[in-house]
């Protein structure tokens, strides 16, 4: 039996499933979890669906999570973790308190989870894998449902510059297209920037520091959050600031959290950074990661690291 079927016959045995992804989400992040959510109540309208986590102000016109309230909701649930590699950075650590727990991703699998798991690194996304699943099961796929698992897809894959790229990525894309929702305007939704961001951004990128070893790295500091008037959820927006330069090889991003803690955002040109990433206690992709540090001393320490990454590919 494949995959595809696998997971449909779970989802078909449950009444209540209870969608979760990773801390500190991104694009994918919430299109694998709501695209997944809107295809399961279009397809199985009796179901009682939730998709819990942390809402993202940037992500609002990809959708919005439920409100989490009390863990007995998850009472006899079939729980769905999608784009988390590991159990730490699950948002929502009451996971495990279902009835059965399935995970989809395609990140290495940092720690294997679930009474079963879809787990293939050949995916651009997780979202693409949700995109995948509905095709191969025939669901019915809505503009909605197709927006937000294109827009994952979309932002995991760098607008398709990224490595990973398939003939099966655009198939996918090729049916969410197909619903008829207006990848336009939410291309245009996506990158659309206000003065004050292009003018912090111009401030970061003067003050950003470069390394011998050719890492680059740009700190926002929560003065700037105040002086530019950012929410602290869409200090992701700058991970690629120093993307495409030359003489950078890795680059870095340190934003300063509602919380105090640093968000880090690991990148590079082709150098593997996740398992930095892991290290400081995140994940992610070969090229692409995060995690969250307590202060600056951590950050310089992450900037040796980096270098060393370097000279050790040298």
């Amino acid at each position: 039996m494949t995959i595809y079927k696998q997971i449909k016959e779970v989802i078909e045995k449950y009444d209540k499933i209870i969608i979760l992804r990773h801390i500190v989400p991104d694009g994918d992040a919430y299109g694998s979890q709501l695209g997944l959510k809107e295809l399961i109540k279009t397809n199985y309208p009796n179901k009682e669906v939730y998709a819990f986590g942390e809402e993202i102000g940037y992500l609002k016109h990809a959708g919005t999570p439920d409100v989490f309230t009390d863990e007995a909701i998850f009472k006899d649930a079939l729980v769905i973790v999608t784009d988390c590699g590991n159990v730490e950075r699950i948002d929502n650590q009451n996971y495990d308190k279902g009835a059965f727990l399935l995970k989809i991703d395609h990140h290495p699998d940092a720690t294997p989870y679930g009474d079963l798991s879809w787990v293939d690194v050949n995916y651009t996304s997780a979202s693409e894998m949700v995109g995948d699943l509905a095709v191969n099961n025939n669901w019915e796929i809505t503009p909605v449902a197709a927006r937000v698992i294109y827009h994952g897809i979309c932002t995991d894959s760098g607008r398709f510059l990224f490595g990973g790229i398939t003939p099966r990525t655009f198939e996918v894309c090729a049916r969410l297209i197909e619903t008829g929702f207006d990848v336009f305007e939410m291309y245009k939704t996506m990158y659309k920037r206000s003065f004050p961001v292009l003018a912090l951004q111009s401030e970061l990128i003067a003050s950003a520091k470069v390394t011998d070893h050719k890492v680059g790295y740009v700190i926002l500091p929560d003065e700037l959050m105040k002086k530019y008037n950012l929410s602290y959820d869409e200090n992701g927006k700058f991970s690629n600031l120093l993307k495409d330069i030359e003489g950078i090889d890795i680059w870095i991003t340190f934003s300063i959290r509602e919380d105090g803690k640093w968000r880090v955002e690991f990148r590079s040109n082709g150098i593997a950074v996740n398992e930095l990433a892991v290290k400081w206690g995140g994940g992610g992709h070969k090229m692409a990661a995060g995690a969250i540090i307590n202060n600056l001393d951590e950050a310089m320490q992450i900037v040796e690291d980096a270098n060393q990454i370097i000279i050790d590919n040298e």
